[in-house]
């Protein structure tokens, strides 16, 4: 696990990378459900994800989002945000 010191000195490319690697660790239980998750955008804190397949629509998206934040929570050694790509589309019509 990064520790918040070692985190603070990731480039933007290295810190995106770690995240997919991340991601990675935790596909096979998305997969063994006939879901997936790809990683659409990092913003600072907050990292954008598509949920596809099964997981696209699924009544237990929320929790599997939640799961994902936990990991790469603890993966990462800082708060993170993990969010849906169309938390991302509603942002960026709102200007923000």
């Amino acid at each position: 696990m990064l520790t918040l010191t070692a985190n603070a000195q990731l480039t933007n490319l290295q810190r995106f990378r770690r995240i997919e690697t991340l991601l990675e660790d935790i596909r096979p239980n998305l997969q063994r459900d006939h879901g997936n998750v790809e990683l659409v955008e990092v913003d600072g804190k907050s990292i954008y994800v598509k949920m596809v397949g099964a997981c696209s629509g699924c009544q237990m998206a929320g929790i599997t989002l939640g799961g994902i934040q936990q990991h790469l929570i603890e993966g990462l050694g800082e708060f993170v945000q993990v969010l849906p790509q169309e938390e991302l589309t509603r942002r960026k019509s709102m200007g923000a």
